[in-house]
């Protein structure tokens, strides 16, 4: 009996080896994100702050460009976080929002229709690993890599990333292993400043997106389950298109997106139509010719954004906590 029962404390102990020798080499092998591509780090800086988040901001990187958390924050108290990657989709921002859900409730969810415009059959690999290789493991992780991955690709990749990344030793620094356990922030909650400045076209938005303008079904789909997840949780929701001077849109996009709103009594905006308003100047506030804004232009929006949330939605004003504070003072 004394030795069988020393027979499985070894085996447990063999595997609790294999399981702590193999998250170590994950944490070595996967990219860090800190130095280049640090957009990878969006989502995985959101858990730490996950409890003090009202407001979360989905979409592509029309968002982790356009919006400041901190001027969210000095305007009105707001306190936010831009879940956000380069080239996510809708599917991507649903489970980003599920995910929010389950850690922390929050207030509003803010979804950017910007991605919207691109098909069911989008598979973009490195955009998909920035946005999914920091999220923690769940039901709606795995759900989101089956909704996400291409036909040549395999999930046990994703759950370990040392299959995928197993390669990467050719190409390792002293940062792989500085950074394994410990990563410095790089974002300030999910936003990534861009000083750079390339000015866009002079002259009047004209949207040019030809072609087939409808949006696919699977777009379709996760916009409404994400419409109706948060509305089955108490969540607030609005859907925007972060401000551009970009022509690759369709009026028949903003319809299509509107009717959805509609339906469910919610508001969408295209704040495009603003430009003015908010004060944009493209000569100045884009980095790349008018697809992104660039810092100037992201305090100018996020200023108008705060004031446009405090009207409309139910956000609580935390400026008086410090808890909420710390986040934002000093950075």
């Amino acid at each position: 009996m004394r030795d069988t029962v020393k027979d499985i404390l070894k085996i447990i102990l063999k595997i609790v080896i294999i399981l702590v020798l193999v998250n170590a080499l994950n944490r070595i092998f996967i990219p860090k994100y800190v130095n280049e591509n640090r957009d990878g780090r969006i989502t995985q800086e959101y858990y730490p702050v996950s409890r003090y988040t009202d407001v979360i901001f989905v979409g592509s990187s029309t968002v982790h460009s356009a919006i400041d958390p901190r001027v969210l924050w000095q305007e009105n108290g707001i306190s936010s976080y831009d879940r956000a990657n380069a080239s996510q989709t809708m599917w991507i921002s649903y489970y980003m929002i599920e995910d929010a859900i389950r850690c922390h409730k929050p207030e509003l969810v803010c979804i950017d229709t910007t991605f919207i415009k691109y098909g069911d059959d989008f598979v973009e690999e490195p955009s998909t690993r920035k946005a999914l290789d920091g999220m923690r493991m769940s039901p709606s992780k795995i759900r989101c890599i089956k909704a996400s991955m291409g036909e040549d690709e395999k999930m046990a990749d994703y759950i370990m990333p040392l299959f995928r990344f197993h390669s990467r030793w050719k190409e390792f620094t002293f940062d792989d292993i500085r950074y394994a356990y410990y990563k410095k922030p790089v974002t300030i909650n999910g936003y990534l400043p861009d000083d750079e400045t390339e000015a866009a076209d002079p002259g009047e938005l004209v949207y040019t997106k030809e072609g087939d303008t409808t949006i696919s079904p699977k777009n379709v789909k996760y916009l409404r389950q994400a419409i109706e997840l948060c509305r089955d949780k108490g969540v607030q929701v609005m859907l925007f298109k972060v401000p551009a001077h970009s022509s690759n849109w369709s009026r028949d996009y903003d319809r299509q997106i509107n009717d959805i709103a509609k339906e469910y009594n919610i508001t969408y905006i295209n704040f495009d139509d603003l430009n003015d308003e908010i004060g944009l100047d493209y000569s100045t506030d884009t980095p790349d010719k008018g697809s992104h804004l660039n810092s100037s232009g992201a305090v100018k929006f996020s200023a108008y954004l705060s004031g446009y949330l405090k009207d409309n939605y139910s956000v609580s004003d935390r400026s008086g906590d410090v808890k909420y504070g710390k986040l934002y003072i000093g950075r």
